[in-house]
């Protein structure tokens, strides 16, 4: 017979894990909320983009979504720091 999931330990580290990315999530909203209001305000003040400020605001999406995807149970798999830092968009 199984167990419930509460009396299973990976539950609870899960569950652990799953706080500790939820306040990552706020904080990575926030960040990512500032840089794309700097970024429009840099690409409405001038012709040129910033290819470093366009990075961060890629990569720092990517990261919400690896986060959303575990807090969802999408996925078993850590975002960063146990992933490398995503420099492509899917990933």
């Amino acid at each position: 017979m199984n167990k419930p999931g509460y009396a299973n330990q990976e539950f609870w580290i899960r569950l652990v894990f799953m706080l500790i990315y939820w306040c990552l999530l706020n904080l990575a909203l926030t960040v990512f909320g500032f840089l794309v209001v700097i970024t429009t305000i840099v690409k409405f003040a001038s012709k040129c983009e910033l290819s470093s400020l366009t990075y961060w605001v890629r990569s720092t999406g990517v990261f919400v979504k690896q986060i959303v995807s575990f807090l969802s149970f999408s996925t078993e798999e850590k975002p960063f720091p146990f992933q490398p830092w995503s420099d492509k968009d899917g990933e």
